[in-house]
């Protein structure tokens, strides 16, 4: 296949290229090659490849950040989707869209499903919902993947926080919310046979294992035979402008009837994001 993969710079998307199989034939673009939220650009850049699928990754994932600058936070998680939406009408290509859990309140006592209503509290979560709209409306052959609490990336907490350990420093970390820690290589790795299934729609794709921050790290410590302190970060410590989701964990009822690989348990999971990190760390 001939795929476009939007965000190529970021975490998952790096991910992804690093065990796509080399036969299909991948334009990796990132910020700098294509911005996402700039209509002009796309329908210049994409349509004329041709590509049989457009994968984007790319998105304004800061969420403190997309409080204080709502104007990027539209243009790259609201009007980028839409744009790439309308690419992959014009060319006729498959879209396969990352969303987030963050589109959810947090308030339902059990993880999220499909079949639950989206209410977003942040600037993040409403303009991410915009996009999953957009895709649904233009794109008749798509497919929107809602994750979260995802690591293993290279910049993100928990790679950070495995980093400090190695190194005998004392780590912190949340327990008043929850949510789905999910490991990137393992997301990059159902994502075209996801594709190939041709059965478009709405999925979630996360670890099965809902925990906080502090319970993932807990369990870092000991698979890894650390003897660093790992603590709990008080609640009112953090002073983030965006409000986040109690417990924004991900459950799926379509992904089993995909016939995909099931997700690994968050304890297999750790161990091989702790596996591949830096030897040296």
């Amino acid at each position: 296949m001939k795929l476009v993969v939007t965000g190529a710079g970021g975490g998952l998307g790096r991910a992804f290229l690093a065990q796509a199989p080399a036969h299909h034939d991948i334009a990796a673009l990132g910020h700098a090659a294509l911005d996402i939220g700039d209509h002009a650009a796309v329908m210049q850049t994409i349509p004329p490849m041709r590509p049989d699928a457009i994968l984007n990754f790319a998105a304004f994932t800061d969420v403190d950040a997309n409080e204080t600058d709502p104007k990027r936070a539209v243009s790259d998680n609201a009007v980028g989707p839409q744009n790439l939406a309308l690419a992959a009408r014009r060319c006729g290509a498959v879209l396969l869209h990352v969303s987030t859990d963050y589109v959810f309140d947090g308030t339902k006592g059990s993880p999220y499903d499909e079949l639950d209503d989206p209410a977003p509290l942040s600037v993040y979560g409403r303009t991410k919902l915009a996009g999953e709209m957009h895709v649904r409306h233009l794109a008749p052959e798509h497919m929107i993947l809602r994750i979260g609490h995802v690591f293993g990336g290279g910049t993100d907490f928990l790679t950070r926080a495995a980093v400090a350990l190695r190194s005998g420093d004392p780590v912190q970390a949340i327990d008043d919310r929850r949510g789905t820690p999910t490991f990137v290589a393992d997301i990059a790795r159902r994502l075209l046979p996801m594709l190939m299934t041709g059965r478009w729609g709405t999925y979630h794709l996360a670890s099965p294992d809902p925990c906080s921050w502090f319970e993932v790290l807990t369990r870092v410590k000991s698979l890894d035979g650390s003897a660093a302190e790992v603590s709990v970060q008080p609640p009112a410590e953090p002073g983030l402008a965006a409000p986040r989701p109690v417990d924004a964990s991900l459950t799926s009822v379509y992904v089993e009837t995909l016939g995909i690989e099931p997700m690994p348990s968050l304890d297999d999971s750790l161990s091989a994001f702790l596996a591949a990190l830096d030897p040296g760390a």
